[in-house]
């Protein structure tokens, strides 16, 4: 209502006209006047030659006939001008109305933008800050275990080790305690193997020489922040040291509102992940 109001008040302006229907109004006043003048002059001069008794003649009939035939040219004219007055106006009213429609457009366009590319803004910091906390870390533990030494049988005998005669060691490596186990990692090897560690990948409870890791890690506490996940390593080899690691692989827990539909792995499943 106001947009088309100040938009009236532009266009209805009577001294606001263009060139050609000025001159179009002023020349139909001009004639309309002219007319009446000379139908007055002509009723007088009529009267007074009635007053008279002077016969009326056919030239005495023309002065009215003459002024009508004026003011109907004159009526004209006014009519065209008139009508061009209003289609200049509805032209001029359509142009403001459109302009300002424009600019409407154009501000609604630059706040649309700004919008954008402020939600643009968020959601990337949103994925930032996503993935830096949902970031992995991992932790390692390496031991080394020595031959087994079996109880001898006798003076001249060394007897092998049984597997209930085993050396073991426990490999622990501590994470934060609010922390997200998310993969575990079982390596081993002969001591001084040139073999990788990548290459030297087991699982729980593999039979790999005479040597095998436990079956199940377990966890124990470790301190206010932080808490340990071990698993034990068991060698009953007598001629070969081995090399031992375990690698935990941890994230930062899942928010409040994750919690609902995050699936919890367990530790031992935690083994298999990679």
């Amino acid at each position: 209502m106001l947009m088309a109001g100040g938009v009236w008040g532009r266009c209805m302006n009577p001294f606001d006209l263009d060139d050609k229907v000025t001159a179009a109004a002023l020349t139909a006043v001009g004639t309309v006047i002219g007319a009446l003048v000379q139908l007055r002059v002509s009723w007088r001069k009529e009267v007074s030659e009635r007053a008279r008794g002077v016969p009326v003649t056919k030239k005495s009939r023309r002065g009215p006939v003459l002024a009508v035939f004026l003011l109907v040219v004159a009526a004209g004219v006014g009519g065209f001008a008139f009508s061009q007055y209003l289609a200049i106006q509805a032209d001029r009213e359509s142009a403001a109305v459109r302009g300002e429609m424009r600019n409407q457009l154009a501000q609604i366009s630059a706040t649309a933008e700004r919008l954008e590319h402020a939600t643009l803004s968020d959601r990337g910091a949103m994925v930032r800050a996503e993935d830096v906390r949902h970031g992995e870390d991992d932790a390692t533990a390496t031991a080394t275990i020595g031959p087994c030494r079996a109880r001898a049988a006798g003076a001249d005998a060394a007897p092998a080790c049984s597997e209930q005669e085993a050396a073991r060691v426990t490999l622990c490596t501590s994470v934060p305690l609010p922390a997200a186990i998310t993969a575990m990692a079982l390596y081993a090897r002969p001591e001084g193997s040139q073999q990788r560690w990548a290459d030297s990948r087991v699982t729980p409870g593999q039979d790999i020489g005479r040597a095998r890791f436990a079956d199940k890690p377990f966890e124990r506490a470790d301190s206010d922040q932080a808490r340990q996940i071990c698993t034990e390593f068991s060698s009953w080899d007598g001629d070969h040291a081995f090399s031992a690691r375990l690698v935990v692989k941890y994230g930062a827990a899942p928010a409040p509102h994750e919690l609902s539909q995050a699936a919890v792995a367990p530790l031992s499943e935690a083994v298999t992940g990679h």
